[in-house]
């Protein structure tokens, strides 16, 4: 299971979080666009940690019987060949090999709302196969941690003062809030967990309104 931390950026913020995966040796994967560069457009990519090992790709096609049957990897590799049918242009990185985790960037959803941005680390085991990956996913927990929480259904129903402005998907998930992000939530602003569907989106729009 992915290790994940979920948060709220504005445009004012992303810098913030960028700066910091850069500063933890965080790359692009292609290494031609900078990771300081991104933006808040909601696009979802990998970044890779070069330092700690090289990125490895999943083979194509993947010969299911060369993993076991009824493992995490062997459930990753049925997935994956799944995807690897329907983008067959693109190539995909093999977690399980190579030092890498997903960023999702946050973005005005519907033009107005601010959807989370995401940050997890896919490896199986993670601190068994990286464990020097598994101290950055660590010191950026710490690091995100020190941001107010303003979402946190970890015990139960969510106890901050926030739970009316944001619309969110049933996961389990604490949400931090950076600070230009946290500054309009107290001013009222309504936001949205990115894993979100649009029905519950829909719902989260009307109750808004009363």
């Amino acid at each position: 299971m992915a290790t994940s931390h979920t948060w709220f950026a504005t445009d004012k913020d992303i810098s913030l979080i960028l700066d910091w995966l850069v500063k933890a040796g965080a790359q692009s994967v292609d290494k031609v666009h900078n990771i300081e560069d991104f933006s808040t457009n909601g696009s979802e990519c990998a970044i890779v940690f070069p330092t700690i090992g090289p990125t490895v790709y999943w083979p194509d096609p993947i010969n299911l019987s060369e993993y076991e049957e009824n493992t995490s990897y062997w459930r990753q590799a049925i997935l994956t060949k799944r995807d690897i049918e329907l983008h067959p242009q693109c190539r995909m990185i093999d977690p399980q090999k190579s030092p890498t985790a997903g960023l999702k960037l946050p973005y005005l959803r519907d033009g107005k709302y601010w959807a989370a941005g995401s940050l997890w680390f896919p490896t199986i085991n993670l601190k068994k196969v990286f464990p020097e990956l598994a101290r950055i996913c660590g010191r950026f927990e710490r690091w995100i941690r020190k941001f107010p929480t303003v979402f946190d259904n970890r015990k139960g129903k969510n106890k901050t003062e926030f739970d009316h402005q944001i619309c969110h998907s049933s996961i389990i998930q604490c949400i931090n809030a950076l600070p230009d992000a946290c500054s309009l939530l107290k001013n009222g602003a309504c936001m949205v967990d990115h894993m979100t569907s649009d029905f519950t989106f829909r719902g989260c729009k009307e109750n808004w309104k009363t």
